[in-house]
């Protein structure tokens, strides 16, 4: 399994940028493999982050709590993701949102601050890293931030079961409604029309 976490991480990698072997090399040293439970909590609102994670399989949510107890889904992840609290990595300050397992999960986790370090050191992973801010920080966030604008919520539920098929069965639709900026009524009309 080992193998295959490494193989999934490397070509993630390399859909940014191609990194050298060493670089790679580099990177697994820092690395530890992790294993966590449905519902275990890997970074938690109010608390520093620490770690820039390979979702190598399962399924963990972004969420807001509110001061009411609401809760507010940010973002969805699924196999070979990253995922990390990056403005509290960076900034060294407490996470503005919590990032929970909703399926068991298996991770390769990287201290953020040897990680950084190591950016600043090798210019592939640099470059690695420049691009991955770019297509998740800058692209991907515009197109979310648009999306939720001026498509439909039918459009949007449309791409979100395109690009992850099988997300119903692992994330719950109360979730996946507030990922989508409507209301788990909105949703189950949504998801009635569709059949």
């Amino acid at each position: 399994m080992y193998e295959t976490l490494q193989q999934k991480f490397r070509e993630k990698i390399a859909s940014y940028s191609p990194i050298s072997e060493c670089s790679l090399e580099k990177l697994l040293a820092l690395a530890t493999v992790i294993h966590v439970k449905k519902n275990e909590v890997l970074v938690q609102q109010g608390f520093v982050a620490r770690q820039f994670c390979f979702l190598h399989t399962g399924y963990v949510i972004a969420y807001i709590t509110d001061d009411r107890g609401k809760k507010y889904t940010k973002n969805i992840a699924t196999n070979n993701d990253f995922i990390a609290s990056t403005v509290s990595c960076i900034l060294h300050e407490p996470s503005k949102f919590t990032i929970k397992a909703v399926t068991d999960c298996t991770l390769l986790s990287l201290p953020y601050r040897p990680f950084r370090e190591l950016l600043f050191q090798v210019d592939d992973l640099k470059l690695f890293y420049i691009h991955y801010l770019e297509k998740n920080w800058i692209i991907a966030k515009e197109e979310r931030e648009i999306s939720i604008v001026m498509e439909e919520a039918q459009v949007r539920y449309e791409k979100l079961l395109k690009s992850h098929p099988a997300i119903e069965k692992h994330v719950a639709l109360q979730d996946i409604a507030c990922h989508l900026g409507i209301t788990p009524t909105q949703l189950s009309r949504i998801r009635r029309l569709r059949k």
